[in-house]
């Protein structure tokens, strides 16, 4: 599957109407995080992404669009796109479901949590 190439992933992540599916996908998941249990792998780091994002200062910069544009499922959604090159018309090709789902698959990347935090957590 064709990739976005990196200027077409950069003009997305400018893309208001992206950014503002990507900041309400965020928002949904942060809700999903605090509801999760304690024991939830990276827990506190997660909560602590949670809770930053249901207070944020700025809903007019694109966030963390870039971290979402570059997932592979949405970089290759927004290239099949007709005309990738037109921003509006990419961010229109990602439906989202897409969108939630490189939220969730991001959230522990997007909180600082690592792969030796989750290996080593003590449970």
């Amino acid at each position: 599957m064709p990739e976005s190439t990196l200027l077409q992933e950069h003009e997305l992540v400018r893309n208001v109407a992206f950014g503002a599916r990507v900041r309400t996908a965020i928002t949904r998941v942060a809700r999903e995080v605090l509801a999760e249990a304690p024991s939830t792998p990276g827990n506190p780091l997660r909560v602590a992404l949670a809770r930053g994002t249901l207070s944020p200062g700025d809903y007019t910069s694109p966030g963390r669009a870039s971290v979402i544009a570059a997932d592979p499922i949405i970089s290759a959604a927004a290239a099949a796109s007709p005309t990738p090159d037109d921003p509006q018309e990419a961010q229109k090709a990602i439906t989202d479901e897409q969108i939630l789902a490189a939220v969730r698959a991001a959230w522990n990347t997007m909180a600082g949590v690592s792969a030796y935090d989750l290996a080593n957590q003590a449970g």
